[in-house]
């Protein structure tokens, strides 16, 4: 069951006639576009409050979110790839002049696949010094649609490419995806195995390979095994890469939770830019 936003019971709520629909990768939702006043962080947290927030409201939401625990999904990106030229949630806070800085930080939390407890934390308008060590780097964004970059490098072990490519940081990506040329590469390095059936790449559980290493700009990023190495079942477990094909259109690898666990990803909305710090893993 969700939870629903029921508009009659805010005072604050304007409807508007505007209608948007959104195709995912798998499923679709659609509705009408309202405005009210949006709260970032829950009930007994310190809230940060946005008012004249439009967003918006699903009449219709395809079986593939029904039995989904979330109640809808939150954009942080630009409003470049906003649905209906919406300014997002976030974008109109620093509008506003409501944050102490215009960034937002994200710490992921490495809990294995369990439900019910805390993953991470996303910090809105400034570092999180708790969960994150000092900014290694800045790279400036190539592209202010997804938070998009230039990527120099990847390898393991005595395999890497110097190719370099376009990719994203994205939280809603659970593996680090890129060419199968490369993945296939990567994986056989370390001893792991392509299952076409499954589209993913299965390694023993007891292995114990070396580090994945990421280049950007001038510094290296390395991946301890325990943040992309999977349990998926008794005695499974996934190497968390995965194949994908761009075509030449859009990005060419996805930087995903593997990435972030291992590095807080700070998002700079004004000077369009990424930082990264090293993860303080709990």
């Amino acid at each position: 069951m969700k939870h629903k936003f029921v508009p009659v019971k805010s005072s604050t709520f304007v409807k508007s006639n505007r209608r948007w629909r959104i195709q995912y990768g798998t499923g679709d939702a659609r509705g009408i576009l309202g405005t009210d006043v949006v709260r970032f962080g829950g009930e007994d947290e310190n809230q940060l409050v946005v008012p004249h927030t439009t967003f918006g409201l699903a009449q219709h939401v395809s079986s593939d979110f029904k039995d989904d625990p979330t109640d809808g999904i939150l954009g942080l990106a630009f409003t470049s790839l906003a649905e209906e030229d919406v300014v997002p949630p976030l974008i109109n806070a620093i509008d506003q002049h409501l944050l102490d800085q215009p960034i937002f930080t994200v710490w992921m939390a490495h809990r294995g696949a369990r439900d019910g407890v805390m993953g991470g934390v996303f910090t809105y308008g400034a570092l999180d010094p708790e969960n994150c060590g000092p900014v290694i780097a800045y790279e400036r964004l190539t592209s202010a649609t997804y938070f998009q970059f230039k990527m120099k490098g990847i390898g393991i072990g005595d395999y890497k490419t110097d190719k370099t490519y376009e990719v994203i940081s994205d939280t809603g990506t659970s593996f680090i995806g890129g060419p199968k040329s490369v993945t296939d590469k990567l994986a056989r390095t370390i001893g792991a195995t392509y299952v076409e059936a499954e589209d993913s790449y299965r390694i023993p559980c007891r292995a114990r390979p070396y580090p994945l290493d990421i280049y950007i700009g001038s510094h290296k990023y390395s991946i301890d095994p325990v943040n992309y190495i999977v349990k998926a079942g008794f005695n499974t477990c996934l190497f968390a890469v995965f194949p994908m094909e761009s075509g030449g259109f859009g990005p060419a690898w996805i930087l995903g939770d593997p990435f972030i666990r291992q590095y807080c990803n700070i998002h700079d909305m004004n000077a369009k830019r990424m930082g990264f710090a090293l993860s303080k893993q709990k």
